[in-house]
């Protein structure tokens, strides 16, 4: 028992100073404060590749202006899920630079945006109807380099770049003071002139050490090196299972997987969501099958662990008044996908009994759903909604409005239930042996 404690301390600690690490901490701010862009991303995807075609909406506009309708929805994700890897880097720059007490913390942004357009290609292959080799075009910056192929890149920059330019503006010999009667917006550039020359400058070195060197941009060295395989191991069913697996033994022992499995997880399964919504606006097929939504869609229903399932069996199993209550309480936030008051106060937390249900019945449903999502009975996802969205919406939504992933997410909430059922009957009969033994030793 003393060897258990041991190792969850210390399991414990590694995960509050995981958990507390500031490029971490950044990068989970970052992502999050992306959000609504991939949410207005996803509802203007709805809109043209779901709503406007001939099934629902689309035989009532005229082909002809079909283009011009549809031209609205494109604008608004080129200033979104196309330039997804541009935002994400300008804001975890500045959540690092914030974090880290910086006086201009946009500056910090600034440059890291300014550092991925040097990192840019400054030839680039663009195809032209009817010439057969593609055309090499200068100062033309690619879209697909900004949004899902360079999010990795813009994580690197943000975080590289921003310590360097960090570290440069604590130098007091580079700055140049002009004088209390300059205005402080003023002063700051003129102080952070240095930094932002010499960041700039380093990573357009880089760039080119990586030209000599490799033949080849610093992005794609990125990209083969730390995007394809985090986004390989974390769309595989293995690799995600795996991942998922030690993120929910962790909260069940009361250790938050936010600082250990999440930040290995989360940012390559948004790549793959990205791809996808990619892959659905240019028409080709969808590449992948686990994406971020599919963790909330199809194993995750009412929080990690797939908790709604034990409030559904509470409800048609359990005899005692306390879980009975507990259930009508927490029903209202895990059907937002909230659930530390079941996690907590039913509880689950160090729970031997209902901690194998917490682990095991999201491995079990995600495998069923990736098995027939792979034999193409239901639509793979490809826009991505928001982790709060209640299930049966956030399934219809995320399979561009396929009923079927509707009826497999329903099929695994059912599978969910029936296994937390078992696991419930125990724990109800453990209690009420436990409760019939303390009775007994009274009457003795």
């Amino acid at each position: 028992m003393k060897k258990d404690k041991k190792l969850l301390d210390v399991l414990s600690g590694i995960s509050r100073k995981l958990a507390g690490q500031i490029h971490i901490r950044a990068l989970r701010d970052g992502f999050m404060s992306s959000m609504p862009f991939l949410v207005l991303a996803g509802l203007m995807m709805l809109i043209n590749w779901v709503a406007l075609e001939p099934e629902f909406f689309g035989n009532y506009i005229p082909v002809e202006h079909m283009a011009t309708v549809k031209l609205v929805g494109r604008k608004v994700l080129n200033g979104t899920m196309n330039i997804y890897a541009l935002i994400c880097s300008c804001l975890i720059a500045y959540n690092l630079a914030d974090k880290k007490k910086f006086a201009a913390p946009i500056l910090a942004s600034v440059v890291s945006m300014a550092t991925l357009f040097v990192l840019l290609p400054y030839f680039t292959p663009i195809s032209v109807e009817g010439v057969a080799d593609p055309v090499m075009l200068s100062g033309y910056a690619p879209l697909s380099l900004l949004g899902t192929e360079g999010v990795f890149l813009g994580i690197v920059v943000a975080l590289l770049g921003t310590e360097i330019f960090l570290a440069v503006s604590k130098n007091e010999k580079l700055k140049i003071k002009l004088g209390p009667q300059v205005p402080p917006a003023v002063a700051a550039s003129f102080n952070s002139m240095a930094a932002i020359m010499i960041n700039l400058l380093f990573f357009g070195f880089l760039s080119l050490l990586s030209n000599v060197l490799f033949h080849c941009e610093l992005y794609e060295i990125i990209n083969k090196v730390l995007q394809a395989p985090l986004v390989g191991i974390s769309t595989s069913l293995g690799g995600f299972l795996i991942l998922s697996f030690f993120g929910n033994l962790l909260f069940a022992f009361g250790i938050h997987p936010g600082g250990i499995v999440n930040p290995i997880l989360e940012p390559a399964l948004m790549v793959a969501m990205s791809q996808n919504s990619a892959a659905l606006a240019a028409g080709t097929a969808i590449p992948h099958i686990i994406v971020m939504p599919f963790e909330k869609i199809y194993g995750s229903l009412g929080g990690t662990g797939g908790t709604i399932a034990l409030l559904v069996a509470v409800y048609i199993w359990s005899k005692r008044k306390e879980h009975r209550e507990m259930a009508k309480l927490s029903l209202p936030t895990g059907l937002f996908n909230i659930n530390e008051p079941v996690i907590f106060g039913f509880p689950i937390l160090m729970n031997p009994i209902l901690m194998i249900p917490f682990v095991i019945a999201p491995l079990i449903t995600w495998t069923i759903a990736y098995l027939v999502t792979a034999a193409g009975l239901v639509s793979r996802l490809v826009v991505y909604v928001p982790w709060s969205t209640p299930p049966i919406i956030n399934a219809f939504l995320a399979s561009g409005g396929d009923v079927r992933n509707v009826i497999l997410q329903i099929a695994c909430i059912a599978l969910q239930v029936i296994i937390y059922g078992v696991f419930l009957k125990i724990y109800e009969k453990t209690l009420n042996d436990q409760v019939e033994a303390v009775e007994a030793s009274k009457v003795q």
